[in-house]
């Protein structure tokens, strides 16, 4: 029997979710949903401001997993397939797909006449050099390339992607939002190839273009007069209807805490993000603002395995035991709301993807086990540097209290922080770090975990058979129970070999003028809002 995903379909086992955590505008970390703030009939017209935490490193949505480059970057590019507001995959680009019997050959059909932002109309030869891109660079990308025999446009509205056998994650894959499978134009694709876009090949088919850019400055992006919107209005997430109400939205680098927060209280900005979460309270009586929650995935620190003194797991371990979550989780976030201690890949609200099985060692605090363990190991006592972005008060926080506690038994530590961009590129080069701390934002798949992407930076050049052979096995996986079991042994394989340290699990808060009429998701996204007068 053949399978076909229609307009209304809900497919995906793994997005299946009900995340409390991505509360509506307005609301509580708890998830719970105040008066709504709509402001009536919506309003067209006039600039949109945004206060960013950081600058991007590019805007290629494709090249880089960076929060801060998809949440100004899915204004400009849109996918095959997306998720809605409950995370289940709905077609974007795309009408419809359908496998053979054997799994093994997805065929795909275009909505017809949707526009490129240079008047292009994308065709199937268009989406074959996108995929044969994201191939070579998405980490995404890269895993189902181990699947993919070839894609073959047969006609200008349809391809096929061929398979070398059935892999059950493929359209998890294919809509995932980070390293995302953006449709740009052929010509670009195969231009740009392994390299990030350029400015002038910024071109994608969302309900914003790209005009310019201001390093250290400012984004600038404009209304797309012949954006090609689908309908369906109860869709939401990052597909269905799709309207742009402002002329224009000014994305503003604003790396002060502060200076954001007292900008959109003087109407400077329209909205703000990262916000600390002890001003919370502080906000609810703040006239003109409006507060925005959501679930954000969590905090690590990763250490760097190609080298001495952490290719040894003696030493992995010992940092595992000189770690104390909970103190490094109350100087950092303070109030609880927007903190949970949970060792698992994914969240408890992600039901499809979550266990708690496997996760013993998330709460291992024992200095004198790691006293023990570090005397024990290859460490000789040379100094160990925790490489953090200065742009993030969380990462230095989080660096701070965990160089306080690796001091305490027994390691020698500098902490070495950098603004963003120098940060992105430092990381790059395992002989500039020992320790990074980086936030992951929410994932959606195993294949999405950039943290554990196998013989690259953003893992630590993390080396294992036994993570490689898990992953082969979700690609097979069939069935919900088959899928926990292979997320257990993906806790277990995480807790004892340790390519990285969960801190916790966030909870984001942005801020907004009570102006604005928006619904929050999962990242800022600033299609089907307006503001009044």
């Amino acid at each position: 029997m053949k399978k076909s995903f229609y307009l209304c379909t809900v497919i995906g086992l793994l997005l299946m979710l009900g995340l409390a955590g991505c509360a509506q505008e307005g609301a509580g970390p708890t998830g719970k949903e105040e008066e709504s703030q709509a402001k009536g009939e919506p309003t067209k017209g006039g600039t949109f401001e945004v206060a960013l935490a950081s600058e991007p490193d590019t805007l290629d949505w494709m090249y880089i997993s960076a929060t801060v480059t998809r949440d100004v970057s899915w204004h400009i590019f849109e996918t095959l397939f997306a998720l809605d507001h409950d995370f289940a995959i709905k077609p974007m680009i795309a009408e419809k797909y359908e496998t053979n019997e054997e799994e093994t050959v997805y065929t795909i059909t275009l909505r017809e006449d949707v526009k490129f932002h240079n008047g292009a109309v994308v065709t199937a030869a268009d989406v074959v050099a996108s995929v044969e891109r994201w191939r070579k660079i998405s980490s995404i990308g890269q895993a189902a390339s181990e699947y993919i025999d070839e894609v073959v446009a047969t006609s200008d509205t349809v391809l096929e992607i061929r398979l070398k056998e059935p892999y059950n994650a493929l359209m998890d894959d294919i809509a995932a939002s980070k390293s995302a499978l953006m449709i740009i134009p052929a010509e670009i694709a195969e231009a740009a190839n392994e390299q990030p876009l350029l400015p002038e090949q910024i071109v994608g088919t969302g309900p914003y273009q790209f005009e310019s850019w201001d390093r250290g400055k400012e984004i600038v992006l404009s209304h797309f007069e012949e954006y090609s919107s689908r309908t369906e209005t109860d869709w939401g997430g990052l597909t269905g209807e799709k309207v742009a109400y402002y002329d224009e939205l000014k994305f503003l680098i604003v790396k002060d805490p502060q200076v954001r927060m007292n900008g959109l209280k003087t109407g400077l900005y329209d909205y703000a993000e990262n916000i600390s979460p002890d001003l919370y309270e502080v906000l609810e009586s703040s006239p003109n603002i409006d507060r925005v929650t959501y679930m954000n995935g969590y905090s690590t620190i990763t250490p760097n395995k190609a080298k001495a003194p952490f290719d040894d797991l003696k030493v992995r371990q010992a940092l595992n035991h000189a770690l104390d979550k909970k103190t490094i989780a109350e100087a950092t976030y303070g109030n609880e709301a927007f903190y949970s201690l949970d060792g698992a890949l994914f969240a408890p609200e992600q039901t499809e993807l979550y266990s708690e099985e496997g996760t013993d060692q998330y709460l291992a605090y024992d200095p004198e086990k790691a006293k023990s363990l570090l005397a024990d190991s290859n460490y000789n006592g040379e100094p160990i540097t925790i490489m953090f972005s200065n742009d993030n008060e969380n990462y230095k926080k989080i660096a701070q209290v965990a160089k306080q506690q690796m001091e305490e038994v027994g390691f020698k530590v500098e902490l070495d922080p950098y603004e963003w961009g120098t940060y992105l590129e430092r990381w790059l080069e395992p002989e500039n770090w020992d320790l990074v701390v980086i936030g992951w934002s929410t994932r959606f798949s195993p294949n999405e975990l950039g943290l554990l992407v196998l013989d690259t930076a953003r893992s630590g050049w993390y080396d294992s058979d036994r993570w490689a052979e898990a992953i082969e096995r979700w690609g097979a996986a069939r069935s919900s129970e088959e899928r926990k079991e292979i997320l257990t042994e993906m806790n277990h394989t995480v807790n004892d070999e340790l390519p990285f340290f969960k801190v916790v699990n966030e909870t984001r808060l942005d801020i907004k003028s009570d102006k604005v009429t928006y619904d929050s998701w999962l990242g800022q996204r600033h299609w089907n809002t307006w503001k009044s007068e």
